[in-house]
């Protein structure tokens, strides 16, 4: 790279960087109802403590997210510079996690936020732009992404270790957050220890993880809110055995994928795609693959409309609140996009030189199971498009994998 092209890449860095804080900082707002409203006063009459101690009694284990809310979400100045800086840190994270061994910061970074900017919008603006969908989501997520990274770093220093730990409290007060770390860390054990914390390092952050996500899951507020939400959205779901809920969770996951054209699932579908092509096996697993990558990626950019007939199977045709589990239709649509994403994990495993690197495998895997266990919630359609947020960051970062690896 010659010297004009340096300072050209490094120009788009640091506007990048500055513009999409100062747009983001710029567009915040609070909102004047719902939940912005009910944590805007949620200490008016009661000190933080008792708050907190009454909340994990009755109400929600997400006690350092919710300390942490309640006590600035009235400073206007912290969560407008704080939303932009955790999504800019984030886009660092993600870009140092997959890119950074093969891609510069000064593309890399611009690379990754745009890939964050382009999450369907309902996604984004309720898990990053909303204020109280920053507290629950983008600030644990970017928390985790900061534990992953450092014990990722084999020279990571103590301090900054137990910076990362001590953020985990953050990360895992999220339950999708938590649920993903609890699966992913132990991966990490498999990597060369070269390229990561030590063993015992890696032991104490799964205790610390398992500690943080043991307050927020078995708090005793769990089942009373799971009651009230129950009779208030769902109260079928007391009726209802683990495969029903499941698929309740799948259809979530499906609905995002296949209706409304999600760009970051067409975007993997491409990048996956082109793997195959130039690094993937010439065998039957990569045809079978291709076969269903391409039918949904035609699906996908084909999007409903009136002039185009319906293929009955593989049409997406809206959620079911009324759980009707009798329609074939609906199942054929589940069972395509189902065998679509596991042939999107495995053929990303083995290049046809016979490496083999499970991280894309895991990370999307992972994203799915945290996306289907939203089915265990009474809130799996009430909550909105937030809880659809790990999973389009795992797409992403299942994205970013594949592009490292096609540029070996």
């Amino acid at each position: 790279m010659n010297a004009n092209n340096k300072t050209l890449s490094s120009w788009l860095l640091y506007a990048s960087v500055l513009i999409v804080g100062i747009i983001i900082a710029c567009k915040m707002r609070l909102m004047t109802y719902a939940d912005d409203v009910t944590f805007s006063h949620a200490l008016d009459n009661i000190s933080l403590v008792d708050y907190l101690i009454h909340r994990y009694k009755t109400w929600s284990g997400r006690v350092v997210i919710e300390g942490i809310m309640v006590s600035t979400i009235t400073v206007h100045v912290f969560w407008k510079i704080m939303i932009p800086v955790c999504f800019i840190i984030s886009s660092i994270l993600l870009w140092s996690i997959t890119l950074k061994e093969k891609l510069s910061s000064k593309v890399g970074v611009p690379l990754v936020m745009a890939s964050l900017l382009l999450m369907n919008a309902p996604v984004a603006g309720d898990a990053q732009w909303w204020v109280t969908g920053f507290y629950n989501y983008l600030l644990p997520t970017t928390c985790a992404l900061f534990l992953i990274k450092v014990l990722l770093s084999p020279s990571g220093k103590v301090a900054l270790l137990s910076v990362s730990l001590a953020l985990s409290f953050i990360a895992t007060s999220s339950e999708q957050v938590a649920v993903f770390l609890i699966v992913t860390l132990p991966f990490l054990y498999f990597v060369n220890m070269e390229k990561r914390v030590s063993k015992r390092a890696l032991i104490v952050a799964y205790i610390i993880v398992l500690s943080g996500s043991a307050l927020t899951l078995l708090s005793p507020g769990s089942a009373s809110r799971f009651s009230v939400e129950a009779a208030r959205y769902m109260p079928q779901i007391a009726d209802m055995n683990m495969l029903q809920k499941a698929i309740i969770g799948v259809d979530r996951l499906v609905e995002n994928i296949s209706y409304g054209r999600n760009i970051c699932f067409i975007a993997s579908l491409f990048i996956f795609l082109l793997f195959i092509v130039r690094c993937g096996r010439n065998d039957f697993l990569s045809k079978i693959c291709i076969l269903f990558s391409v039918t949904s990626l035609v699906l996908s950019m084909t999007s409903l409309s009136f002039y185009m007939k319906d293929i009955d199977y593989l049409t997406y045709y809206g959620k079911f609140y009324n759980v009707n589990f009798g329609s074939l239709k609906i199942y054929g649509c589940y069972l395509f996009y189902l065998i679509t994403l596991i042939c999107m994990a495995a053929g990303s495993i083995e290049r046809n030189d016979g490496e083999r690197d499970y991280r894309a495998f895991i990370t999307l895997m992972t994203g799915c199971l945290v996306t289907i266990a939203i089915g265990l919630s009474p809130t799996a359609y009430a909550s909105g498009e937030r809880v659809l947020y790990v999973f389009n960051i795992c797409l992403i970062s299942y994205s970013l994998f594949n592009i490292r690896r096609i540029m070996k």
